[in-house]
């Protein structure tokens, strides 16, 4: 399979029982209470990142973790569509499934590319989590499974989950693997919010390679 491509028969959000834009768990800051209790730590302020409005993809067509979003790439949604700081729900565990902006508009619509938002509270994050790439509660993980390259399109409890093969990721902690037989935690993308607290931007590339990995 070319991960450069988003085959046609991909799983995605609502084949699992879940929208392919936005997955609500509001009960997710319950379960929170009960199996992590204060577990998390610091607090993570909004990330106000200031004259990257206009930046845009710098990657061709050798896409790489480094060059699918650079410094000030817009987060959009499937329809091209910018996303807002506001677009999801804080604290209740929403995703959102995110591609980024090409130069000139509209998404880059390549399964490598293909990224997961949640939102969080933003003191709800613990290591190996990233914590200076959150951004208001905000998180970002590419969706292809380090195990088959399957999109991690479902949920379990809290977890981001792969149904092709049943690897559950902790969204809270870097999505660490937590079950099933992907090697490696998926790689998270620094992401913060412009300077008029208004869309997410990408404030960096991923922070490793996407796909398949047999560490």
């Amino acid at each position: 399979m070319d991960l450069d491509d988003i085959p046609d028969d991909a799983v995605s959000l609502d084949e699992t029982e879940h929208d392919i834009s936005v997955t609500t768990r509001r009960n997710v800051a319950k379960i929170l209470g009960v199996i992590g209790g204060g577990a998390a730590i610091g607090a993570v302020s909004i990330n106000y990142i200031t004259g990257l409005a206009d930046a845009g993809l710098a990657g061709g067509e050798d896409l790489t973790y480094e060059n699918i979003y650079v410094e000030g790439t817009h987060l959009v949604d499937q329809e091209g569509n910018r996303v807002s700081a506001d677009q999801l729900e804080q604290g209740g565990g929403e995703t959102l499934t995110v591609l980024p902006e090409k130069e000139g508009g509209g998404a880059l619509e390549k399964k490598k590319a293909t990224t997961l938002l949640v939102r969080f509270g933003p003191d709800d994050f613990e290591e190996p989590t990233h914590l200076d790439w959150t951004a208001d509660g905000y998180v970002a993980y590419s969706m292809v499974c380090t195990h088959e390259e399957c999109l991690v399109s479902g949920r379990a409890e809290e977890n981001l989950y792969c149904p092709c093969h049943g690897t559950s990721y902790d969204p809270l902690r870097g999505a660490e693997v937590v079950g099933g037989p992907a090697p490696s935690a998926l790689p998270q993308l620094p992401i913060g919010i412009d300077d008029d607290g208004e869309l997410l931007l990408a404030t960096g590339p991923f922070e490793g390679p996407i796909g398949a990995s047999h560490e």
